[in-house]
């Protein structure tokens, strides 16, 4: 006689919604239909669970068993729709016993007693009250076997319980904005996030001071919320702008921007040591030949970085890079590519966990832009740049990169067929080099401003504004290891354009994009997400800040190891534009 089983669909039901207590699952093991219960947070997002009989020869339980999936109710409609799934598990109905042997041959012998038939696995989801097991309330789950055949679980019958619950602080998902800076002497601009693995957060932005613009930092500490915003270069010869910055798994931080000194700009860094705080900027190059514009910064597990930037030499534009290392600091900038056919533009890099790199750019030949690469590897130094498009029919610009543990990564840039402008990407994979570059979207509007990110399979996803003739929405696709790009889908349905994407994954698969958007009628722009779960897809557009004083603009986000997110965005009162913030708590 066989049991009931649990064929575990994903690892575990959701990491800081569940309270997983050994004991002892809404009775439903039979009929037809779907059974949800929703433990009701009141304005927080409520977790929710749903069973489903599965018939006979599913490919995990031949003799049929329960599926039940939890996850967020995050429209509040009191169903657990599919797009909010975010765990499933089977549970099985028992095998049937085999049939005894046949008797003795002589006169024939009797055959054998049939097997016993498998017992129904049941399953009870009942709303659990505030208490020791859920602080903030939920659903308990009890499963078992019905040992009896009378079609309901019996409290003799339950084997196993699990609670799933209202996070703690009675919000799952996004918290609420605040501002992380109070300099109200003059504007800002450029907001950047990064995180680290254990979800603390480094934010940095440009502000002027009614003289200058000036380099701005805050450190979000995870249990303990933002710090004090403090100044991270105290050059006064000249406006600084274009910071960037990247952490690694230890929480020390890289800054990089371009500041003046009167004559041109240069690029400067500034370290962040973990429980030492900001140490001296420093210069990273020195080629006074014309200004450096725009850097880049990307930096490894072990805090080796690499910083790219655009640098004219007089003539024309070209790419240099300056790599650092712990212990010895910064290198000597270098070259990167040798093309002077024209001005090269617009880095970007990224870096695997070994110290490999990818950086990409755009190129002019004389004719048209077109998006170059070169790789990285730690011991050799540079390769040989590498053009990684031949689509001739026009310009190709914002090129953006991504890289996974192994190396494997991912360009994307949008380019001119002619008529209108598409997204197109190409891969490239260790060992063999970048593929052949092809378009993502098939949209009869021009397509603008690609994003990507992968996740540590090699499993991508890009997004990226779009219009359809009237307005401006966005888009996404995913690129699966193995099978390549699927279908482009809309992420949003709101009244405005939406412009502005960003995208961020975690090791699981699971994605943040946040965009700008416009109200109906133009009154003002807000900031929105949507999360795309691993196996489920994307789920629903939602505003992520409720200042209506002024526009809010250029979101930026990170996660980190576990899923959690911090989205930063300029936003303004009415007299000046300010630094917001909102964390978003995984589930």
């Amino acid at each position: 006689m066989n049991t009931p089983h649990y064929q575990w669909m994903k690892d575990g039901f959701r990491r800081a919604l569940l309270a997983l207590v050994p004991a002892v699952l809404v009775a439903c093991g039979g009929g037809g239909g779907s059974n949800t219960v929703v433990a009701d947070n009141g304005d927080a997002p409520s977790t929710a669970a749903r069973s489903t009989p599965l018939p006979a020869g599913d490919a995990d339980c031949p003799n049929g068993g329960i599926l039940v999936e939890t996850g967020i109710d995050e429209n509040k409609n009191g169903v657990l729709d599919d797009s909010e799934v975010d765990n499933s598990n089977k549970l099985c109905n028992g095998l049937d016993g085999a049939d005894g042997s046949n008797g003795a041959d002589g006169t024939d012998g009797v055959d054998g007693n049939d097997g016993a038939d498998g017992l129904n696995a049941l399953v009870s989801m009942t709303l659990e009250p505030a208490g020791a097991n859920c602080p903030y309330k939920g659903i308990r789950i009890d499963s078992g076997q019905d040992a009896n055949n009378n079609g309901v679980l019996d409290p003799a019958e339950i084997s196993d319980t699990r609670y799933v619950c209202n996070l703690i602080d009675g919000q799952i998902g996004w918290q609420v904005a605040e501002r992380i800076e109070t300099d109200n002497a003059g504007d800002v601009h450029a907001p950047q996030i990064a995180l680290d693995a254990n979800g603390n957060a480094l934010a940095v932005w440009r502000r002027y001071d009614g003289s200058r613009y000036n380099i701005w930092a805050n450190r979000y500490t995870a249990g303990s919320g933002w710090g004090t915003a403090e100044l991270i270069e105290t050059d006064n010869a000249g406006d600084a702008s274009d910071p960037q910055i990247a952490l690694d798994a230890n929480g020390n931080a890289l800054a990089v921007w371009d500041q003046s000194d009167g004559i041109r700009f240069s690029i400067w860094a500034n370290r962040y040591t973990a429980g030492s705080g900001w140490g001296t900027p420093e210069l990273i190059e020195n080629d006074n030949a014309g200004g450096a514009y725009f850097p880049q910064i990307a930096i490894d597990a072990s805090g080796n970085a690499l910083a790219v930037w655009k640098q004219f030499d007089g003539s024309r534009n070209n790419i240099w890079a300056n790599r650092y290392t712990p212990g010895s600091g910064w290198g000597t900038a270098e070259l990167i590519e040798t093309d002077d056919a024209g001005d090269a533009r617009y880095p970007q890099i990224a870096l695997a966990a070994n110290g490999n790199a990818l950086a990409v750019w755009l190129q002019f030949d004389g004719t048209r832009n077109n998006i170059w690469a070169n790789r990285y590897t730690p011991g050799s130094g540079w390769g040989t740049p590498e053009l990684i498009e031949t689509d001739d029919a026009s310009n190709a610009y914002t090129p953006q990169i991504a890289i996974d543990a192994s190396g494997n990564a991912m360009a994307v840039w949008r380019q001119s067929d002619g008529s209108r402008y598409n997204i197109w990407a190409n891969r490239y994979t260790p060992g063999s080099g970048w593929g052949a570059a092809g378009t993502i979207e098939s949209g009869t509007g021009d397509a603008y401003d690609p994003q990507i990110a992968l996740d540590t399979n090699g499993n991508a996803l890009a997004v990226w504004l779009q219009s359809d003739g009237i307005r401006y929405n966005i888009w996404a696709n995913r690129y699966t290891a193995g099978s390549g790009w699927g279908t482009a889908e809309l992420i949003e349905t709101g009244g405005g354009d939406a412009v502005s994407p960003q995208i961020a994954l975690d090791a699981n698969g699971n994605a943040l994009a946040v965009w700008r958007q416009s109200q109906s009628g133009g009154t003002r722009y807000n900031i929105w997400a949507n999360r795309y779960t691993a196996g489920n897809g994307w789920g629903y557009a939602e505003r992520i800040e409720t200042d209506d004083a002024g526009d809010a603009r250029y979101p930026q986000i990170a996660l980190d190891a576990n899923g959690n997110a911090m989205a930063v965005w300029r936003q303004s009162d009415g007299s000046r534009t300010n630094i917001w913030a909102n964390r978003w708590i995984a589930p």
